[in-house]
């Protein structure tokens, strides 16, 4: 049987070879990708290449430029130290603010959260670990007073895809990001406020320092 065959679209037997490239470091970072060139190469059309950038793109690991194309991401150490370290404080904070208006019922579920999120670590399944992982923060934060601060939070995380990058090179690292939310959610449930914005803000700089030694660039040049 063709490998094209265990897919249900051509897109998606594209994507996931695409994917298999650049999370192998076949194709390096920073390397241009022709849509022709690997139409011809996998026997597709021009269309299933496009539509898998797009999915590639919406985890971080391609980036599409208007008239110029399309190329693997490159990590900037500077910029994901930035960004990260905006969003440990932003998070940590909403966290903290969440506190007096979590429950016994709240706790339940985010108990539940993070079993699932074993499982999909047990079984391998990135994606859905992933969706989860986020759901898991966006449930914290959601409870406290500043719907402003979330929506800062959530556009932060959403421009970087850097939850998928680190889980897609480094699956390893889910494990260790489910042992981060059960101390997390230790924290909450004591009312330790200051401990949980600790706790949040090393759970996005341990994400950078991994993103940082994927790079090309030593953070400490800059």
């Amino acid at each position: 049987m063709l490998l094209k065959e265990k897919y249900k679209t051509k897109s998606g037997f594209v994507y996931e070879l695409m994917r298999e490239k650049i999370v192998s470091g076949e194709w390096p970072q920073g390397m241009n990708i022709i849509v022709a060139s690997v139409a011809r190469d996998l026997g597709v059309s021009a269309i299933p290449v496009r539509e898998a950038m797009k999915l590639l793109e919406s985890e971080g690991l391609v980036v599409l430029e208007p008239h110029k194309g399309a190329r693997v991401t490159e990590f900037d150490p500077g910029k994901i130290m930035e960004v990260m370290s905006i969003r440990g404080v932003l998070e940590g904070y909403a966290a903290k603010a969440a506190i007096p208006f979590l429950g016994g019922d709240d706790f339940t579920d985010l108990h539940r959260r993070v079993e699932e999120m074993d499982g999909f670590v047990r079984a391998g399944e990135c994606e859905r670990f992933i969706a989860a992982n986020k759901e898991f923060h966006r449930t914290i934060y959601s409870k406290g007073a500043f719907p402003l601060l979330n929506e800062m939070i959530f556009k932060l995380w959403d421009g970087g895809g850097f939850s998928h990058i680190v889980f897609a090179f480094r699956p390893e690292r889910m494990e260790v990001a489910n042992s981060d939310h059960r101390a997390i959610l230790g924290a909450l449930e004591k009312g330790d406020g200051d401990g949980v914005e600790d706790l949040i803000r090393e759970h996005k700089l341990g994400l950078a320092r991994v993103l940082c030694a994927m790079g090309k660039k030593d953070p400490s040049d800059r």
